[in-house]
């Protein structure tokens, strides 16, 4: 029939783009877990944000959510990286995200482009781990360390892409290393953490109490940490101490 349109395939707008492309560009109809007012943004979408602002926004840049996700080693949807764009605008991320940068939209374009202006730190790995993505800086930051720790992470592939998973464990040996790289005993910044009645504290602490534990040794005024660990953000300053060997009262995210 003349009205149909099966045996040309899906109608397309002017610029030769299907709709349904349209729609899965901006994320129309998806059941896919990162829509919604309570949306803080996804790790893979994070790390990939972190890692083109570490090494490409050196002032202003103006760009899309695509062309960021063509350009990232990390397996991420175009879609993830737009709307963890969109919390990171609306402040819905988590502390420390994206704080080299502030983030604005370009005009009324669509697709949405963004605006990333550089007020803090510089692009183009000018300190070592800046250049390094996060399977590579849990390595780094494990040779660095007085101790075995192989059993406490697991590097894998993820659809050609390597990803790391980090136990508590080995969480808990960084952060002692990082108290001995302050001058202190690890066991000074505990008291608010654990009762009196444990043993050995340190082995008792969570994920979360790793962080908060961090967060006191270096003096942060924002969360290093969540119950999944550490983002790349915080290894990029871990690795700045244990491997560089910068003095942690100057190292600051």
């Amino acid at each position: 029939m003349g009205n149909s349109h099966s045996d040309r395939g899906p109608p397309r707008t002017d610029g030769g783009t299907t709709a349904e492309e349209i729609f899965d560009e901006n994320g129309v109809g998806q059941e896919n877990g990162y829509t919604g007012d309570g949306y803080a943004g996804s790790e893979a979408a994070i790390e990939a944000l972190e890692t083109f602002v570490d090494e490409c926004v050196t002032d202003q840049m103006v760009v899309s959510s695509r062309s960021i996700a063509n350009g990232s080693d990390v397996d991420v949807r175009v879609q993830e990286i737009g709307k963890t764009l969109g919390a990171r605008l609306d402040g819905r991320t988590p502390d420390g995200v994206l704080t080299d940068v502030e983030l604005d939209t370009w005009r009324d374009t669509r697709p949405t482009k963004w605006v990333f202006t550089r007020v803090a730190g510089e692009a183009s790995g000018r300190q070592t781990g800046q250049t390094l993505r996060k399977p590579e800086l849990v390595r780094e930051i494990s040779a660095a360390l007085d101790e075995d720790v192989a059993e406490g992470y697991h590097c894998h592939d993820n659809h050609e892409t390597e990803r790391v998973d980090i136990r508590v464990s080995w969480m808990r040996a960084v952060l002692e290393a990082v108290a001995t790289a302050a001058g202190d005993e690890l066991e000074t910044y505990l008291s608010d953490e654990q009762p009196e009645y444990v043993d050995d504290p340190i082995d008792e602490l969570t994920k979360t109490g790793v962080s908060r534990v961090l967060e006191r040794i270096l003096d942060a005024d924002e969360r290093l940490g969540t119950s999944d660990g550490w983002p790349r953000s915080t290894m990029v300053v871990l690795h700045a101490i244990l491997v560089e060997g910068r003095d942690p009262s100057e190292v600051s995210r």
